[in-house]
């Protein structure tokens, strides 16, 4: 009876050993990580390894800011060749970019550009065109040199710029007969401003003509005209020789000692005349 007791004591803990184990194993089964997780870490970048793209800097140019009033507007042109022919032009332009003059890609080696087209309004013509840096580039070319009326270009752009334009309201054609004709002929890295009255101000840029008007008012005159006109250089160049006048009038003289350098005025002017101006190279030591 002993014996069976201990007997029956002794199954009865191996029972219970036996469910202990069963849910221990119950346990670790439904805890155990996915299968997944191995197929994860297989696919994972290698150590050290950069998947970025990488892409080259874009090509810049320098910023040309328009400023306009509401009878002017701006066409910009990517080439010399777009601006001559009307072709590919971006209408109601408030910026623009300096770009090579024959290729259009943008530049910021100091050779680059920017060719626009300047549209008035009704009755409107040109005031004026102002650039607010005078170091950041080397000439505003007028219809002279681009072909193209109202057509303008500014060279070797070294700078960002604010382009300023302004338009005036039509007047009346003056009758160029009243005053004697003064045609000037400049050779390379030259050109002439011509103004209206000795006050040398409201300038017309790369001029070819000019004609005989009153000191004081500009009014075109035959009876002791004068022309004024300033000589503008290519950085580098200065007056090769000295400047040459045909025809008939009493002085050409130089203003450099009223403190305007390469400005000169035709006096007491008689008939039409030819102005012809050259430029040299300045000699360094």
């Amino acid at each position: 009876m002993k014996h069976t007791a201990i007997l029956a004591l002794l199954l009865a803990v191996c029972l219970l050993l036996a469910t202990a184990c069963g849910s221990l194993t119950t346990a670790t089964t439904d805890t155990a990580a996915p299968t997944t997780a191995s197929t994860d870490v297989s696919t994972a970048a290698p150590s050290g390894s950069d998947n970025s793209e990488t892409t080259p800097a874009e090509a810049v140019g320098f910023e040309i800011a328009f400023v306009t009033d509401e009878n002017v507007t701006v066409t910009v042109y990517e080439t010399q060749d777009d601006l001559t022919s009307g072709e590919n032009g971006t209408a109601n332009a408030t910026v623009a970019y300096s770009r090579d003059g024959d290729a259009g890609a943008l530049t910021q080696d100091g050779t680059g550009q920017v060719n626009f087209l300047l549209t008035f309004a009704e009755g409107y013509v040109l005031d004026a065109v102002t650039i607010e840096s005078e170091d950041g580039y080397n000439k505003l070319k007028g219809a002279a040199d681009t072909g193209v009326e109202n057509g303008y270009r500014i060279t070797k752009i070294t700078a960002d710029l604010v382009v300023t334009v302004t338009a005036k309201e039509e007047t009346a054609a003056e009758d160029l007969s009243n005053g004697y004709q003064v045609t000037f002929v400049s050779g390379e890295h030259v050109s002439v401003t011509v103004y209206p009255t000795q006050a040398l101000t409201g300038g017309t840029e790369n001029a070819t003509v000019a004609y005989s008007r009153e000191a004081g008012t500009g009014t075109l005159t035959k009876t002791d005209g004068q022309v004024n006109f300033l000589l503008v250089f290519d950085e580098g160049y200065e007056l090769d020789g000295e400047i040459t006048v045909e025809g008939s009038y009493k002085n050409l003289k130089d203003l450099s000692a009223d403190g305007t350098a390469n400005a000169y005025r035709l006096t007491k002017i008689a008939s039409d005349l030819t102005v012809t101006v050259n430029a040299k190279a300045i000699e360094t030591a």
